[in-house]
């Protein structure tokens, strides 16, 4: 992965990120289990190259940070995507769904709830990503 394009995904995913659920942030009030949520997001190269960023609150501070994409910290879940589908998501040419359908995107639940219900959360977070990026 370029030093470039890393050095923008750094700075561009923890501000997408806030952004997103800033926007659900009456949900939080409603539903205070999702403080004990996080996920490991996985971004990829055609060289093996991969950079891994974890996302979730540390008491009440939202947290979005570079971790070792070799060694993760816990997570209840984790997806990895191909750099090229992650930016074509955030560009609005694909849908976070279709790209999960055709394998594009690899989602792991280890919360024990079913990788669909991971699904749903993240392409909705996803969808409000690229509505804030137009």
């Amino acid at each position: 992965m370029s030093v470039v394009l890393k050095a923008k995904l750094v700075t561009l995913l923890p501000k997408l990120l806030k952004l997103g659920l800033a926007r659900y942030g009456h949900l939080l009030e409603q539903f205070p289990e999702a403080r004990t949520r996080s996920a490991v997001l996985v971004l990829y190269d055609d060289q093996g190259n991969r950079i891994a960023f974890w996302g979730g609150f540390e008491g009440d501070s939202l947290v979005f940070r570079e971790v070792d994409s070799r060694n993760p910290p816990a997570c209840t879940t984790m997806i990895e995507m191909h750099v090229d589908t992650f930016i074509a998501i955030l560009k609005g040419n694909l849908d976070f769904r279709t790209a999960y359908i055709h394998d594009l995107i690899e989602i792991r639940s280890f919360d024990g709830l079913p990788a669909s219900y991971h699904l749903l959360i993240w392409a909705a977070f996803f969808d409000k990503a690229v509505e804030l990026l137009k």
